[in-house]
C-alpha cells in the first residue's frame, strides 16, 4: 500500500505572467455574456448571425512580462459560449435562501470572479432578460465548437474535435447525466482541471522568492531567508502601503500559521540551535533573524521591528565582511535561515510557570485515558478502540518511551484501576455528583511506556472483561472529565482522550437535551451552534490555564450535544471526532489512524504563540482553537503539526513603499519528550501602494480567511447570513477590481487573475456540511465540519471542498499515470476532471474522492470497451466488477490509484463501486459542485449573477 494522494507535480503558476491591471492581457477577460433576446428580437438576430459570423478573438499582445516566462505561453481567449441547441426555461425556482440566478454567457480565462450563494425574494425570469449594450452577438454553432477547445497544459490547442455536445449526444462517449440548460459554457470558466498545474515531480522554490505554489502539490521550499509558506502564507504577495487599500480591495490582510507544519521532507526540517539562549530584541523582545542589519563594525544589530540598534554580547560578535554580513553567518541557522527552533530548557526565563511564578520543571508528556465501558460500547466500538489504542500505545512506546499513561473508565458510575497491584483491583465510585479520586493516583496509577508496557498490556487485556461485569447502561462523562481535572491538578500539562457514546444526562455535567429539531432549519438554529453555558465552558477555561488539554472521540447515532461537550477541545486546540453510527467495517482503520495521529505526530504543550510584527502593522485578530488571557498570545494547551490558525493584521501607520514590512511568529512550547524549546518563523515582504499589486494575492490563503469569517458568521448570526456574507464580500471585490484595475470601457466581467478560482472554491464551500443550506446535515456532524474547518491544513483544504476527480479508463494510454513515482514512493495520478455532468462519460471508469463523508466512489459506465475493462479490470465484461470480479483481479496501475485515494494520513476511506444507474448513484452526482443538484446554486448561475451585479455597481 502506498500513502497518497499526493498531487502528482508541482505547482505551475498559471498566473506568472499576467498583467495586474487585466487590460493589456487579454486573457484577464471573460467576455459579455449574450443574454436570451426578446421573441420579438430573435428573428432579426438569427438572420444577424446568419450574415455576419462572430469574428475570432484578437490575439493577445506580446508583454514585457510574458517573455520573461517563455516556458508559460498566455491562454488563447476562450469564450464562455451559450449551447445553441439549447433554449432557456422561463423562470426557475427560489430555494428560500437562494434563488437560480439568469441566464448568460460569461468570460474568458483569467477574469471570472466569484462568490457565493444568493439570496433574494422570487425567481429570476430568463425570457424577459434583456441583451447587454455592447455584448456580443451569438455565436455560430462552428464557433461555439473551436471555444469548447481546451489547450493541454503548456500547449495550444490544434486540430478538430467534438464538441461537448456532439460527445453527449454519440453512441459511444455519451454523457451519462444529460447536462441541464446552461447560459454558461464550464468547460471554458476557470476550474481546477485547467488553472491548477499536475505536472509530474517536485519543484523547488526558494522561500525568498515570493512564490506560493499550492500547498496540495509536493514542492520542496528551501530556506534561503524567508520561512516557508508551510509555516506562514499571507494572503497577500505584498503588504498593502495604509488601510484605505484593505477597505478598498476587500482582500484579507492576514495569514495562515502552521507552526509545527507536519509533513516536511528532509530539506525542510527546521534546524535546532542548541548550547545558547536566543539573542533578542531588548525593547520589543522580537528574536535575531537574518532581517536584522548589523552596524558599527559589527557590536550592534538593528531590529527590523522597532528599529532599536542592539548591542552584541562579546561572545556572540563576529567580524563583518564587505557587504555588511557576518563572517559566521552560513555557521548560525538564526542568521541565514528563516525558520529556526531554539532548545531553551536551561534558561528560567522560558520555563512554565505556575500561579506564583515559581518555575515549573518541563517533564514528558501524561496521556490519560476516559474510556466508556457502558453496554452500548461494548456492542459496538469499544474491542477496536481497545486494539487499536493497544497498537499505538507499543509504537508510542518505541518513539517516546519516557511518556506516562493513566487510564479511567466510566458508565453510570466512574472506576479506577490500582495497575501496579497484581490483581489490579477496581474501585468504584457512585456519586457521580461530587466525584473525586479514591486512590493514591500518582504513585498507583501512572505507568511508564518505556518500562512499564507489560502492565498496559495486562490492563487493556482485562478491560472487556471489567466492562462486561459491570453491565452499566448509562453515561456520565462529565463526572470523568471532572475527575481527570482532579487527576491532572497542579501538574500542568497533560492530555485527556474521552471516548463516549451520548451526552451525559445524569451527575455533575449533566446536559438537558435542547429540542433542536424544532429549531433546525429556523432563525434560532444559530444557538445550536453555540455551547450551553455551565459547567463545560468553566472546566474548558480552567483546564486550559493549566495546560491541560482534550481530544473527544464520539462514537454518537443521536443527537448529544456536540457543540457544548468539545468546549475543553476547542479551548485547549484539541481535536473533535465523531463517528456516527459506527460500523466497524468503515471505521475501525479511522480509529486506529486518529489514535496514531495523536500519540505518535509531532505535538508538544504548554503552548504560547505571539506574531510580531514591524513598525506600521499590528496584529487585529487570531482565528482558531485556542485560549487567549492576553490580546497580543494564544494559549494552546497542547498543539500539533497539523494544528492551523489565522491572524488578521490592521494597519497603525502609512507604510513606505521602498521599506519592507517583517513578521515573526514564535512558538514557546514543551515537546512531548518534555524538552522547552522556542520555534520562530521570520518572513520579510514588500510593500505595494497600488491596488493592482493588492490583487495579487494567495488564492488558498484568501480561502482560508473566507472559511474564518464565515464560521464566525454561522455562529454568531447564523447560517443563512455566513453564506450571504461570504457572496457579498467576493462581489464587493470584484467590483473594487472592475473599478480600479482596468482603464478601459468593457462591459465584460473582470477577475484578478490570481484569486480566479475564489468564486468556485466559496461556491463549494457553501454546499459544505458546514454550511449547506437545508436540514440534511444532522446538527451534531454540522458541528463537527465546522469545528475540522476551522484547523484544516492547508494542504486538505482545497479538495476537502472540492473533491477530486479521475478519469482512469485512459490507463492503457497514459504509461506515467497510475504509476510509483521512485523519488516520493507515492503514486502519479491522473489529471483532475472537472466536476460537471459532461466530464462523465457511458464508456468511462471514474474514481471520485469524497474528503467529506471519507468515501472513494469507483463509478464505471455501461459502455466500457472490452479491453479498456480488461486492462483496468481483468475482465472483458466491466458489468462484472463488484459482482463477480474485485479489487484483487484489478489492474496493478487502477491499483496504485485506488491506493492513493484509500489510504490517507487520518485513516482509510470507505471504497464504494457504483455501475451506471444504480441507485447510489445520486450520491456520486450530488459531490458535482459546479451543478445545482438539490436546489442549490450552479457555477454558472453565480458566474450570471456576478456579471449583472458588478455592472450594477459600476453603471
Amino acid at each position: 500500500m502506498h500513502n497518497g494522494p499526493q498531487l502528482s507535480g508541482p505547482y505551475h503558476d498559471p498566473y506568472a505572467s499576467a498583467i495586474p491591471n487585466g487590460v493589456q492581457n487579454y486573457s484577464n477577460y471573460y467576455p459579455t455574456p449574450n443574454y436570451p433576446p426578446q421573441p420579438a428580437q430573435q428573428q432579426q438576430q438569427q438572420q444577424q448571425q446568419q450574415q455576419q459570423p462572430l469574428p475570432p478573438p484578437p490575439a493577445p499582445p506580446a508583454s514585457a512580462a510574458a517573455q520573461m516566462h517563455p516556458q508559460q505561453p498566455q491562454l488563447p481567449q476562450q469564450q464562455v459560449q451559450q449551447y445553441p441547441h439549447q433554449v432557456a426555461p422561463a423562470t426557475t425556482t427560489a430555494t428560500t435562501t437562494t434563488t437560480a440566478a439568469t441566464a448568460a454567457t460569461t468570460t474568458t480565462t483569467n477574469a471570472v470572479a466569484s462568490a457565493s450563494l444568493i439570496s433574494s425574494t422570487g425567481a429570476v425570469p430568463f425570457a424577459n432578460s434583456q441583451t447587454d449594450a455592447g455584448g456580443l452577438q451569438f455565436p455560430t454553432q462552428q464557433h461555439a465548437y473551436q471555444s469548447q477547445q481546451r489547450p493541454q497544459m503548456g500547449a495550444f490547442p490544434s486540430g478538430n474535435y467534438p464538441s461537448q455536445q456532439e460527445q453527449c449526444n454519440s453512441v459511444v462517449g455519451r454523457c451519462a447525466r444529460p447536462p441541464p440548460r446552461r447560459s454558461v459554457d464550464l468547460k471554458s470558466a476557470p476550474n481546477p482541471r485547467r488553472d491548477i498545474s499536475q505536472k509530474p515531480g517536485n519543484q523547488e522554490i526558494q522561500t525568498s522568492s515570493g512564490q506560493l505554489p499550492l500547498s496540495a502539490t509536493g514542492f520542496v521550499a528551501i530556506d534561503d531567508g524567508n520561512a516557508s509558506p508551510k509555516f506562514f502564507r499571507p494572503t497577500t504577495n505584498s503588504v498593502p502601503a495604509e488601510e484605505r487599500l484593505v477597505k478598498d480591495s476587500k482582500i484579507f490582510f492576514g495569514a495562515v500559521l502552521a507552526p509545527l507544519c507536519r509533513p516536511l521532507y528532509p530539506r525542510e526540517e527546521v534546524p535546532l540551535v542548541e548550547g545558547r539562549p536566543p539573542v533578542r530584541c531588548f525593547r520589543c523582545r522580537a528574536y535575531i533573524s537574518c532581517h536584522a542589519r548589523f552596524v558599527d563594525m559589527g557590536r550592534c544589530w538593528v531590529c527590523p521591528f522597532c528599529n532599536m540598534a542592539n548591542e552584541v554580547e562579546n561572545e556572540y560578535f563576529c567580524n563583518l565582511d564587505a557587504r555588511n554580513q557576518r563572517l559566521d553567518r552560513a555557521e548560525r541557522p538564526e542568521l541565514s535561515r528563516g525558520s529556526v527552533e531554539y532548545a531553551v530548557g536551561p534558561y528560567p526565563d522560558y520555563a512554565l510557570r505556575d500561579e506564583k511564578d515559581a518555575p515549573i520543571p518541563a517533564r514528558p508528556l501524561h496521556y490519560l485515558f476516559l474510556l466508556d465501558v457502558s453496554q452500548k460500547a461494548v456492542s459496538s466500538f469499544l474491542p477496536d478502540y481497545v486494539d487499536a489504542l493497544m497498537q499505538s500505545l507499543h509504537e508510542m512506546a518505541q518513539q517516546y518511551p519516557q511518556c506516562r499513561v493513566a487510564f479511567i473508565t466510566y458508565a453510570s458510575t466512574l472506576q479506577f484501576y490500582n495497575v501496579r497491584h497484581p490483581r489490579m483491583p477496581q474501585l468504584i465510585v457512585a456519586d457521580v455528583d461530587n466525584p473525586f479520586v479514591p486512590l493514591p493516583f500518582t504513585s498507583l496509577c501512572w505507568l511508564t511506556l518505556g518500562t512499564e508496557l507489560d502492565l498496559v498490556d495486562a490492563f487493556l487485556m482485562r478491560l472487556m472483561e471489567y466492562a462486561q461485569d459491570l453491565r452499566e447502561t448509562d453515561s456520565v462523562m462529565g463526572a470523568a472529565v471532572h475527575a481527570a481535572t482532579l487527576v491532572l491538578a497542579g501538574q500542568h500539562g497533560g492530555h485527556v482522550i474521552l471516548c463516549g457514546h451520548k451526552a451525559p444526562h445524569r451527575g455533575i455535567g449533566a446536559l438537558k437535551p435542547r429540542e433542536q429539531h424544532l429549531l433546525y432549519g429556523t432563525d434560532k438554529e444559530k444557538d445550536l451552534l453555540r455551547p450551553m453555558e455551565g459547567f463545560w465552558r468553566t472546566t474548558a477555561t480552567a483546564c486550559a490555564k493549566q495546560q491541560i488539554s482534550f481530544d473527544l472521540h464520539m462514537f454518537a447515532d443521536q443527537y448529544c450535544e456536540l457543540v457544548t461537550i468539545s468546549q475543553p477541545c476547542h479551548l485547549s486546540n484539541g481535536r473533535v471526532h465523531l463517528f456516527s453510527n459506527y460500523d466497524r467495517e468503515t471505521d475501525a482503520t479511522k480509529v486506529q489512524a486518529v489514535l496514531n495521529q495523536a500519540l505518535l505526530e509531532e505535538a508538544g504543550y504548554a503552548g504560547i504563540l505571539r506574531v510580531r510584527c514591524s513598525s506600521g502593522v499590528r496584529v487585529q485578530a487570531y482565528h482558531g482553537h485556542f485560549m487567549s488571557q492576553d490580546s497580543h498570545d494564544m494559549d494552546l494547551a497542547h498543539v500539533q503539526g497539523s494544528s492551523t490558525f489565522f491572524v488578521e493584521f490592521a494597519h497603525e501607520g502609512k507604510l513606505e513603499k521602498t521599506s519592507y514590512a517583517y513578521f515573526q511568529t514564535a512558538l514557546l512550547y514543551t515537546t512531548r519528550g518534555g524538552e522547552r524549546r522556542v520555534r520562530v518563523h521570520s518572513v520579510r515582504m514588500s510593500v505595494v501602494t497600488t491596488l493592482s499589486g493588492v490583487f495579487e494575492a494567495d488564492l488558498e490563503a484568501t480561502l482560508m480567511g473566507y472559511i474564518h469569517e464565515a464560521i464566525g458568521n454561522a455562529v454568531n448570526k447564523g447560517l443563512q447570513y455566513a453564506r450571504s456574507s461570504a457572496q457579498d464580500r467576493v462581489l464587493k471585490m470584484l467590483v473594487a477590481y472592475r473599478r480600479v484595475c482596468t482603464s478601459n470601457a468593457t462591459s465584460s466581467l473582470l477577475m484578478p487573475s490570481r484569486l480566479r478560482l475564489i468564486p468556485l472554491f466559496v461556491l463549494s464551500f457553501m454546499k459544505a456540511d458546514a454550511l449547506v443550506e437545508g436540514t440534511t446535515v444532522p446538527i451534531d456532524d454540522r458541528v463537527q465540519k465546522l469545528f475540522l474547518l476551522m484547523t484544516i491544513p492547508m494542504h486538505q483544504c482545497v479538495t476537502y471542498l472540492y473533491p477530486t476527480l479521475y478519469a482512469v479508463h485512459p490507463l492503457p494510454s497514459e504509461p506515467t499515470s497510475g504509476v510509483i513515482d521512485p523519488e516520493t514512493g507515492h503514486c502519479v495520478l491522473p489529471g483532475w476532471q472537472q466536476l460537471i455532468f459532461d466530464s462523465i462519460t457511458t464508456d468511462g471508469v471514474y474514481v471520485l474522492c469524497d474528503e467529506q463523508a471519507r468515501i472513494v466512489y469507483l463509478w464505471i459506465g455501461s459502455s466500457v470497451a472490452p479491453e479498456v475493462s480488461l486492462e483496468l479490470f481483468g475482465t472483458t465484461n466491466a458489468s462484472d466488477v463488484g459482482r463477480a470480479v474485485f479489487f484483487e483481479n484489478f489492474g496493478e496501475r487502477l491499483k496504485n490509484v485506488l491506493y492513493a485515494c484509500l489510504m490517507r494520513d487520518d485513516g482509510m476511506r470507505r471504497f464504494v463501486i457504483l455501475h451506471e444507474k444504480d441507485r447510489g448513484e445520486e450520491a456520486f452526482f450530488r459531490q458535482f459542485k459546479e451543478e445545482n443538484e438539490g436546489g442549490s446554486m450552479g457555477y454558472d448561475q453565480l458566474l450570471v449573477h456576478l456579471h449583472r451585479e458588478v455592472k450594477k455597481a459600476i453603471a
